[in-house]
């Protein structure tokens, strides 16, 4: 270990030598290392580098447990974690994965701690394996004393860290890490989630990121919506043995984004669509972000999901698709396996469209149109043509929001009148509600709603708009970009958003896209316009976490967005994609 550093003590070695003599031999400082725990079976998934891409700078779990083990096994310490937004350009301690442990090189004891401990990282596992504990706890690099060490590249060793053998004054300590050591993990190991902690390896492998080619196309103001039965183009849960994970993409501009057809799907034409409506599904995401989807390789789409360092996310996003039928999806932080399901598709009159006879939408002011109560595992048809404002004829389909309530956790899914679909509407919580919007597909204004829950469901409906066959008074979405505020959503007052300078004087309605964001309790939040509050939530808000999801929502003549809701210190940030016209 003294090989690699001994370019720039050279000079610091001579004046050394000079002064000792044979009875002045340093003594040897002992040391200790972490507690030995079960070596695993097999070794969690070799280390890749995961950089910093946002800025959250709240302390992780598995971050707070290696300073702990630092703690314990070297006595106390100053050991920081978390850095402000403002601070630096690029680290990983404003995402709380990266560990100072403040030791100086220059004082013996601590330098032979240290090095003690950098080692152990370091070695291989009795099996061989470069680096093993660095894979057990997460750990993607180290600098110490002027070096640099890859878990992700362990054949390269430790290297110079930013010209530093020649920076050998006090000054630049802190900058070449010769008063502390830096530990930067990967967002498994800022989960708590690998080996080391319980012995249960991280296995999980990325999805296959092939160089498809496709360019985006915009969604034109003629184009038809069509809603289809739920069709699952894409499951990352089923790929190879263990399933795969989206990728984040890297701040470098190496895209990791994963392709998905969809295209030539069930129930979806081969060619001629712009858009597509899509239900994500997030399970088992290991860092808070957000999930992107976009119409080309390489693009930074709009927020699609939301993501939160443990549990199941999900949203309904309008994304457009490409001259080859593709959508690509990426994570902006850690990675998270996802389901991918299309509720729908828009396309020109002159190819898709003009096999079909739908396309144009008639909103409604929100109304809880039917409450109903769902078997354990079992199915119920809702009829809700009655809803007022919703065409009696020519009806394609439906613009909900469900909201749950059971006591044991699961799914409903929505589908045509008798249909079965995989895709996973909106989420049972075992304790709580759970709220969600989709496009369903109906010609008679009835759909079927399935429990997979074993317990009772009860579900209600909120209904903002109809889906319907052309007509002369017919009115199309028309994608557009607007940022509209962020309001705070406690204590059940009604913060009003005036749209009326950024809603064109013909748009009767628009399509937002709603973030919101919780404290320490859960609530939600309902969204309208036109007509009363609605009894029902228009989006959850989740205790500590983002969640985004979108909401039709009938202006009236008052050219507002209303927001209210009850989860205190809550935010909702508002997003214009579409208008109604």
């Amino acid at each position: 270990m003294l090989v690699r550093r001994i370019l720039p003590l050279l000079a610091a070695l001579t004046v050394v030598m000079v002064a000792v003599t044979p009875t002045s031999a340093a003594k040897r400082i002992s040391t200790v290392l972490p507690p030995e725990r079960p070596y695993p079976a097999v070794l969690d998934a070799p280390i890749d580098y995961e950089g910093m891409t946002t800025c959250d700078p709240v302390a992780r779990p598995g971050a707070m447990m290696l300073r702990q083990l630092l703690l314990d096994t070297y006595g106390q310490a100053v050991i920081g974690i978390s850095r402000a937004c403002d601070q630096d350009s690029i680290s990983e301690h404003k995402e709380g994965r990266a560990v100072d442990w403040m030791v100086d090189w220059k004082n013996p004891q601590e330098r032979a701690d240290a090095q003690a401990f950098v080692d152990w990282v370091t070695a291989p596992g009795p099996d061989g394996t470069p680096a093993a504990n660095a894979r057990r706890l997460g750990i993607m690099y180290i600098g110490w004393g002027d070096e640099m060490w890859r878990a992700y590249d362990t054949d390269r060793g430790w290297t110079e860290l930013k010209g530093c053998y020649s920076l050998q004054g006090s000054g630049s300590d802190t900058f070449c890490h010769r008063d502390h050591v830096h530990f930067s993990m990967t967002w498994d190991g800022a989960a708590g989630r690998t080996s080391y902690w319980d012995n249960t390896p991280v296995l999980d492998q990325p999805c296959a990121t092939k160089r498809a080619s496709g360019s985006s196309r915009s969604l034109k103001a003629s184009a038809a919506f069509i809603p289809v039965k739920p069709v699952r183009v894409f499951d990352s849960r089923k790929k190879g043995e263990q399933g795969c994970y989206l990728q984040q993409r890297r701040w470098s501009g190496d895209d990791r984004s994963t392709a998905v057809r969809v295209s030539g799907r069930k129930g979806i034409p081969t060619s001629g669509v712009q858009a597509v409506a899509v239900r994500f599904t997030a399970y088992a995401s290991n860092a808070p972000g957000w999930i992107t989807a976009s119409g080309s390789p390489g693009a930074s789409g709009p927020k699609a999901v939301s993501l939160a360092m443990e549990g199941s996310s999900a949203g309904t996003a309008i994304v457009p698709v490409s001259d080859t039928g593709r959508i690509w999806i990426a994570t902006v932080a850690g990675h998270a396996r996802i389901a991918v399901d299309v509720l729908g598709y828009f396309a020109s009159n002159t190819t898709a469209a003009a096999k079909t006879r739908t396309g144009t939408w008639t909103p409604v002011p929100a109304t809880v149109a039917a409450t109903v109560e769902i078997p354990a595992k079992g199915a119920q048809t809702v009829d809700l043509k009655q809803t007022p404002g919703i065409p009696s004829v020519g009806l394609t389909g439906l613009s909900l929001t469900l909201n749950t309530k059971g006591s044991s956790a699961g799914h409903v899914r929505v589908t045509p009148p008798g249909g079965k679909t995989r895709a996973d509407a909106v989420t049972v919580a075992a304790k709580g509600t759970r709220s969600a919007a989709v496009f369903a597909a109906s010609a008679d204004g009835s759909v079927t709603l399935r429990n997979t829950a074993k317990a009772p469901t009860r579900v209600k409906l909120l209904v903002t708009g109809g889906i319907t066959e052309p007509s002369d008074e017919g009115k199309r979405l028309r994608a557009t970009s607007a940022d509209l505020g962020t309001v705070r959503t406690g204590g059940g007052k009604t913060r009003a958003i005036d749209v009326s300078g950024k809603v064109p004087a013909s748009a009767e309605s628009v399509v937002l896209a709603i973030t919101t964001k919780g404290a320490k309790k859960a609530g939600g939040i309902k969204v309208w316009g036109a007509g009363e509050r609605p009894t029902a939530r228009s989006l959850d808000v989740r205790p500590g976490r983002s969640n985004t999801d979108l909401a039709v929502v009938d202006l009236g003549s008052q050219r507002q967005v209303n927001v209210a809701g009850n989860a205190a210190k809550g935010s909702a940030s508002v997003r214009m994609v579409a208008v109604i016209k």
